[in-house]
């Protein structure tokens, strides 16, 4: 596909690609991926670099105990494979997924990293998005070490229902999955079904449908727990 014909897809790519070598107009794939399916496994040696044009991937660790953690998700317009790349590995260190309908151009890995030798804006580009990410993750990296259970899973949680609006609202109830949570906050199933069930129990939130869920008042109540540990934790005094 030509870049013109890619720019129709999704215009936004015109920021950072405006300096696209002649020679390798015409070289993109273009592949669309169903939601919740790879686009790349953990791994996998690395053949081509993506360009997400359009939808939602989610970026998860897979381990050999069955566990998976989600590190981050990513919307169009975003790249695929770049951090493997910029590292000099060969093979990916994360699995890919689809969230929903995907569509992806891809040149291979040569071609690119040809392209980002010969265009400095597409390399600040690429930099700033391996930052992003880098940035992100560094933000409460070890946080799952040095706090409990409790305060990681109600954090988690607020901060959910921050999202869907519960201050506006005045009641929520969270779409999030137990399976979906166990992969964001690195907690088994096992343990947030205990927690959420001690959570209950404190007046915290309540269930419905199975799904978490706060009143105006539990939510309140939430952010107090969080001030409450924060306090006790600064004074050593958290269990």
């Amino acid at each position: 596909m030509r870049y013109a014909e890619l720019l129709e897809l999704a215009p936004e790519l015109r920021e950072f690609t405006s300096r696209i070598p002649e020679d390798l107009d015409g070289r993109f794939q273009i592949r669309t991926y169903p939601a919740h399916t790879f686009i790349h496994q953990k791994d996998s040696p690395l053949e081509r670099i993506g360009i997400l044009l359009r939808g939602t991937f989610r970026v998860v660790n897979e381990f050999e105990n069955g566990n998976v953690f989600m590190i981050e998700t990513n919307e169009a317009v975003s790249f695929i494979g770049e951090v493997t790349l910029l590292a000099g590995a060969a093979t990916t260190s994360v699995t890919i997924e689809s969230v929903t309908d995907c569509l992806v151009a891809s040149v291979t890995v040569a071609l690119f990293d040809a392209w980002l030798q010969r265009d400095i804006q597409l390399l600040r580009a690429v930099s700033r998005h391996v930052a992003a990410k880098l940035y992100c993750s560094s933000y409460s990296r070890g946080e799952r070490l040095f706090y409990s259970a409790k305060y990681v899973l109600l954090k988690y949680l607020v901060h959910q229902a921050e999202e869907q609006g519960v201050r506006c609202a005045g009641q929520v109830v969270l779409s999030k999955t137990r399976r979906q949570i166990s992969e964001e906050v690195g907690l088994t199933e096992k343990t947030i079904n205990r927690t959420l069930t001690q959570f209950v129990k404190d007046g915290v939130l309540s269930i419905q449908r199975g799904k978490a869920a706060f009143s105006a008042g539990q939510y309140h109540r939430a952010q107090h727990e969080l001030r409450v540990y924060m306090s006790q934790s600064k004074n050593g005094s958290n269990a």
